[in-house]
Protein backbone atom coordinates (compact mmCIF):
# COMPACT_ATOMS: atom_id res chain seq x y z
CA UNK A 1 0.00 0.00 0.00
CA UNK A 2 1.33 3.45 -0.88
CA UNK A 3 2.48 5.63 2.03
CA UNK A 4 -0.27 8.21 1.52
CA UNK A 5 -2.92 5.49 1.33
CA UNK A 6 -1.55 3.95 4.54
CA UNK A 7 -1.68 7.37 6.25
CA UNK A 8 -5.29 7.86 5.11
CA UNK A 9 -6.27 4.42 6.38
CA UNK A 10 -4.61 5.06 9.73
CA UNK A 11 -6.23 8.48 10.02
CA UNK A 12 -9.67 7.00 9.29
CA UNK A 13 -9.19 4.44 12.07
CA UNK A 14 -7.98 7.06 14.57
CA UNK A 15 -10.86 9.41 13.74
CA UNK A 16 -13.33 6.55 14.12
CA UNK A 17 -11.95 5.86 17.62
CA UNK A 18 -12.26 9.57 18.51
CA UNK A 19 -15.82 9.83 17.23
CA UNK A 20 -17.02 6.60 18.85
CA UNK A 21 -15.83 7.96 22.19
CA UNK A 22 -17.42 11.35 21.52
CA UNK A 23 -20.83 10.07 20.46
CA UNK A 24 -20.86 6.95 22.62
CA UNK A 25 -21.77 4.78 19.67
CA UNK A 26 -21.43 4.30 15.95
CA UNK A 27 -20.51 7.51 14.09
CA UNK A 28 -21.74 8.35 10.61
CA UNK A 29 -19.32 7.46 7.81
CA UNK A 30 -19.51 10.89 6.19
CA UNK A 31 -18.59 12.49 9.53
CA UNK A 32 -15.59 10.17 9.82
CA UNK A 33 -14.40 11.00 6.30
CA UNK A 34 -14.85 14.75 6.82
CA UNK A 35 -12.95 14.79 10.11
CA UNK A 36 -10.19 12.65 8.62
CA UNK A 37 -9.88 15.13 5.76
CA UNK A 38 -10.60 12.58 3.03
CA UNK A 39 -13.44 11.96 0.64
CA UNK A 40 -16.10 9.37 1.32
CA UNK A 41 -14.72 7.32 -1.60
CA UNK A 42 -11.40 7.00 0.22
CA UNK A 43 -13.20 5.70 3.29
CA UNK A 44 -15.07 3.10 1.20
CA UNK A 45 -11.89 2.02 -0.60
CA UNK A 46 -10.27 1.21 2.74
CA UNK A 47 -13.39 -0.03 4.53
CA UNK A 48 -16.03 -1.29 2.10
CA UNK A 49 -18.56 -1.84 4.88
CA UNK A 50 -19.23 -0.54 8.38
CA UNK A 51 -18.20 -3.83 10.03
CA UNK A 52 -14.70 -3.61 8.54
CA UNK A 53 -14.29 -0.06 9.87
CA UNK A 54 -15.63 -0.84 13.34
CA UNK A 55 -13.46 -3.97 13.61
CA UNK A 56 -10.39 -1.99 12.58
CA UNK A 57 -11.14 0.74 15.15
CA UNK A 58 -11.69 -1.72 18.01
CA UNK A 59 -8.66 -3.78 17.08
CA UNK A 60 -6.51 -0.64 16.78
CA UNK A 61 -7.44 0.61 20.28
CA UNK A 62 -6.91 -2.82 21.82
CA UNK A 63 -3.60 -3.49 20.06
CA UNK A 64 -2.26 -0.02 20.86
CA UNK A 65 -3.18 -0.41 24.54
CA UNK A 66 -1.71 -3.89 24.81
CA UNK A 67 1.53 -2.79 23.12
CA UNK A 68 1.85 0.15 25.50
CA UNK A 69 1.22 -2.14 28.48
CA UNK A 70 3.81 -4.63 27.30
CA UNK A 71 6.36 -1.81 27.11
CA UNK A 72 5.45 -0.65 30.62
CA UNK A 73 5.95 -4.15 32.03
CA UNK A 74 9.50 -4.02 30.68
CA UNK A 75 10.36 -0.46 31.72
CA UNK A 76 8.49 0.53 34.89
CA UNK A 77 10.21 -0.88 37.99
CA UNK A 78 7.25 -0.61 40.40
CA UNK A 79 4.33 -3.01 39.89
CA UNK A 80 1.58 -0.70 41.13
CA UNK A 81 2.97 2.19 39.09
CA UNK A 82 3.11 -0.02 35.98
CA UNK A 83 -0.54 -1.00 36.48
CA UNK A 84 -1.56 2.63 37.05
CA UNK A 85 0.37 3.83 33.99
CA UNK A 86 -1.12 1.07 31.86
CA UNK A 87 -4.65 2.02 32.84
CA UNK A 88 -3.99 5.69 32.07
CA UNK A 89 -2.40 4.96 28.70
CA UNK A 90 -5.23 2.57 27.80
CA UNK A 91 -7.71 5.39 28.46
CA UNK A 92 -5.70 7.69 26.23
CA UNK A 93 -5.49 5.03 23.52
CA UNK A 94 -9.29 4.80 23.36
CA UNK A 95 -9.79 1.40 24.98
CA UNK A 96 -13.41 2.40 25.66
CA UNK A 97 -14.07 1.87 21.95
CA UNK A 98 -13.75 -1.89 22.41
CA UNK A 99 -16.59 -1.94 24.93
CA UNK A 100 -18.82 0.44 22.95
CA UNK A 101 -18.34 -1.37 19.64
CA UNK A 102 -18.38 -4.95 20.94
CA UNK A 103 -22.19 -5.32 20.75
CA UNK A 104 -22.21 -3.81 17.24
CA UNK A 105 -19.70 -6.27 15.82
CA UNK A 106 -20.87 -9.44 14.16
CA UNK A 107 -17.77 -11.44 15.16
CA UNK A 108 -15.68 -9.65 17.80
CA UNK A 109 -12.99 -12.31 17.85
CA UNK A 110 -9.33 -11.44 18.02
CA UNK A 111 -7.64 -14.56 19.41
CA UNK A 112 -4.14 -13.11 18.99
CA UNK A 113 -5.05 -9.98 20.94
CA UNK A 114 -6.97 -11.92 23.59
CA UNK A 115 -3.90 -14.05 24.33
CA UNK A 116 -1.67 -10.99 24.55
CA UNK A 117 -4.20 -9.10 26.69
CA UNK A 118 -4.61 -12.02 29.10
CA UNK A 119 -0.84 -12.39 29.50
CA UNK A 120 -0.44 -8.65 30.00
CA UNK A 121 -3.16 -8.42 32.64
CA UNK A 122 -1.83 -11.47 34.47
CA UNK A 123 1.63 -9.93 34.50
CA UNK A 124 0.54 -6.43 35.53
CA UNK A 125 -1.94 -7.43 38.22
CA UNK A 126 0.13 -10.32 39.59
CA UNK A 127 3.20 -8.14 39.89
CA UNK A 128 1.29 -5.22 41.44
CA UNK A 129 -0.27 -7.51 44.07
CA UNK A 130 3.08 -9.19 44.86
CA UNK A 131 5.12 -5.98 45.04
CA UNK A 132 2.72 -3.39 46.31
CA UNK A 133 0.14 -2.66 48.90
CA UNK A 134 -2.72 -3.74 46.63
CA UNK A 135 -5.40 -5.86 48.17
CA UNK A 136 -4.66 -9.52 47.70
CA UNK A 137 -8.04 -10.45 46.25
CA UNK A 138 -7.65 -8.14 43.24
CA UNK A 139 -8.06 -10.00 39.96
CA UNK A 140 -7.34 -9.25 36.32
CA UNK A 141 -11.08 -9.22 35.77
CA UNK A 142 -11.49 -6.46 38.40
CA UNK A 143 -9.01 -4.27 36.53
CA UNK A 144 -10.51 -4.96 33.09
CA UNK A 145 -14.05 -4.12 34.21
CA UNK A 146 -12.93 -1.04 36.14
CA UNK A 147 -11.08 0.18 33.08
CA UNK A 148 -14.20 -0.37 30.96
CA UNK A 149 -16.20 1.76 33.39
CA UNK A 150 -13.65 4.59 33.37
CA UNK A 151 -13.35 4.49 29.58
CA UNK A 152 -17.04 4.83 28.73
CA UNK A 153 -18.35 8.28 27.83
CA UNK A 154 -20.58 9.74 30.55
CA UNK A 155 -23.21 11.00 28.06
CA UNK A 156 -23.89 14.16 30.05
CA UNK A 157 -22.56 16.62 27.50
CA UNK A 158 -19.12 17.29 28.93
CA UNK A 159 -16.41 18.36 26.50
CA UNK A 160 -14.25 15.39 25.51
CA UNK A 161 -11.10 16.70 27.19
CA UNK A 162 -12.96 17.41 30.45
CA UNK A 163 -14.51 13.95 30.41
CA UNK A 164 -11.09 12.38 29.78
CA UNK A 165 -9.56 14.39 32.66
CA UNK A 166 -12.32 13.15 34.98
CA UNK A 167 -11.73 9.55 33.90
CA UNK A 168 -8.03 9.90 34.73
CA UNK A 169 -8.81 11.51 38.09
CA UNK A 170 -11.28 8.77 39.01
CA UNK A 171 -8.82 6.12 37.89
CA UNK A 172 -6.25 7.50 40.33
CA UNK A 173 -8.86 7.47 43.12
CA UNK A 174 -9.56 3.82 42.28
CA UNK A 175 -5.90 2.73 42.34
CA UNK A 176 -5.26 4.74 45.51
CA UNK A 177 -8.25 3.05 47.11
CA UNK A 178 -6.95 -0.37 46.13
CA UNK A 179 -3.67 0.54 47.82
CA UNK A 180 -5.24 1.84 51.02
CA UNK A 181 -4.66 -0.24 54.10
CA UNK A 182 -7.32 -2.90 54.16
CA UNK A 183 -9.38 -3.41 57.30
CA UNK A 184 -8.47 -6.56 59.16
CA UNK A 185 -11.23 -8.98 60.07
CA UNK A 186 -12.30 -8.71 63.70
CA UNK A 187 -11.50 -11.75 65.83
CA UNK A 188 -14.43 -14.03 66.50
CA UNK A 189 -15.81 -13.98 70.06
CA UNK A 190 -15.67 -17.30 71.86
Amino acid sequence: MRADAQRNRQRLIEVTVELVLEVGGEPARDTIAARAGVGIGTLYRHFPDQQALLHAAARHALDKSISAGEALVETVPDGVDALRQYMHVALDNGIGVVNILHPLLEKPEWPDLRVRAAALMESLVGRAVREGPLRGDLSERDIVFALIRFARPLAVGLPVDEERALAHRHLDFYIDGLCAEQPRPKPQSP
